[in-house]
């Protein structure tokens, strides 16, 4: 039972929302069709391909790319194959995993701009006590990691991957916390800590504060505005039939082969951690240019509040440095750079802006784990080939 706000301010709220619909400033970008071509997109699909070459796998490994540089046509480019001998294409959308943190962080700043909520209202107004949480942490703390709620995906029981996994399995919230979350690692404020838990709880607070799920406001406040029709969330139902889903590929029973994931149903994953998105790298790219490079989406002191950093006494000292749904990587990559990573089930991806260029890259690979760790191997090795050709065509 809700212990915090009273049920006729929760409806107001509730009212509020719904007719706040902010409407996405964004357009097209810059007229497409009146823009030349990107005069290194050889370069670019070069780059991508070799990546695949100097991977060799034992399965259809499949690489998606997209690239938006001011004053030209955004560059979309592919490589590999999805599965057997169907190759990868530009349209086929990919799980994103927690690039989707960076949608509802978003949202949550649009609800709070609406008066829906307030990033430092403590968690307790808008949710039921649970077990390992302290009732003080808010919601900001929730958008930043800096709340200290354990992350489900470290307990050693987690389902993650496995024969006995059961995805057809939807958690209750009581019963993902009661199972999978241990004590915190520190007070909240203190100890920042990357935890996918803390957006199982934002999500769970969005729907409290709006009476609608993530999928439909991300859906009506940012997809549809922005006609980004090859991206599709939801709370685990698979994507719309006509949609080419890149097959994905991991190595669930341990024997050093990688199997084909495609068909696992992803309702388990929505209800352990946050909604589900699909997208093509084309799309993402165009999210992030119209975030942070166009700045369309939030208005300046909203996007103020998701580019604060915070300072805390104990840092993550693996996953860069995070604001409201956004990580800092400049440390990590040599580079400045601001965007989220994400990674499911078969399925590893990036997402991100590099404020010296101006430009925003995204891409998309097929596998989400092997023995070899090849999909980190492949994200680095992405990077730094697309590094390599803008910094050679850099004027």
């Amino acid at each position: 039972m809700l212990r915090s706000i009273p049920t006729q301010w929760l409806l107001l709220r509730i009212i509020l929302c719904a007719l706040g619909f902010s409407a996405c400033k964004t357009e097209d970008l810059e007229s497409e069709s009146d823009l030349p071509e990107l005069p290194f997109a050889l370069d670019l699909q070069a780059a991508i391909s070799q990546v695949l070459t100097d991977n060799p796998v034992n399965h259809p490994l499949g690489l998606s790319a997209a690239v938006i540089v001011p004053g030209y046509k955004p560059w979309s480019g592919v490589a590999g194959y999805s599965h057997g001998h169907v190759p990868i294409t530009t349209d086929m959308i990919f799980d994103v995993g927690s690039i989707e943190k960076n949608f509802q962080a978003a949202l949550v700043l649009e609800l709070a701009a609406e008066g829906c909520l307030a990033l430092d209202d403590p968690i307790s107004r808008y949710l039921p006590d649970l077990p390992n949480v302290d009732e003080n942490a808010t919601i900001r703390q929730l958008l930043d990691h800096t709340s200290g709620i354990f992350n489900v995906f470290e307990h050693p029981a987690f389902p993650w991957i496995g024969t006995d996994v059961d995805y057809s399995k939807q958690w209750e919230l009581e019963e993902v916390f009661s199972t999978f979350v241990l004590p915190p690692y520190g007070s909240p404020g203190r100890v920042q800590h990357y935890s996918s838990t803390n957006f199982l709880l934002a999500t769970k607070i969005i729907e409290n504060v709006t009476g609608h799920s993530v999928p439909f406001e991300i859906q009506q406040r940012f997809l549809e505005p922005m006609k980004l029709r090859h991206t599709f969330i939801s709370m685990g139902v698979e994507p719309t039939v006509g949609e080419a889903v890149a097959h994905a590929w991991m190595d669930v029973d341990a024997d050093g082969v990688l199997e084909d994931l495609y068909g696992i149903p992803k309702a388990w994953q929505a209800s352990l951690t946050h909604p589900v998105m699909f997208a093509t790298a084309n799309d993402l790219a165009r999210w992030m240019y119209s975030l942070y490079h166009d700045r369309t989406v939030l208005d300046s002191s909203l996007m103020g509040e998701m580019l604060t950093f915070p300072e805390v006494d104990l840092p993550d000292p693996e996953g860069g440095i995070y604001g409201l749904g956004v990580v800092d990587y400049s440390d990590i990559l040599g580079q400045e750079a601001i965007g989220h990573l994400g990674s499911s089930l078969g399925y590893t991806a990036a997402a991100l802006y590099l404020p010296e260029y101006g430009l925003s890259v995204a891409w998309l690979i097929n596998t989400g784990q092997s023995p070899h760790d090849l999909a980190a191997r492949l994200m680095r090795e992405t990077w730094s080939s697309v590094m390599e050709v803008l910094e050679k065509n850099r004027e």
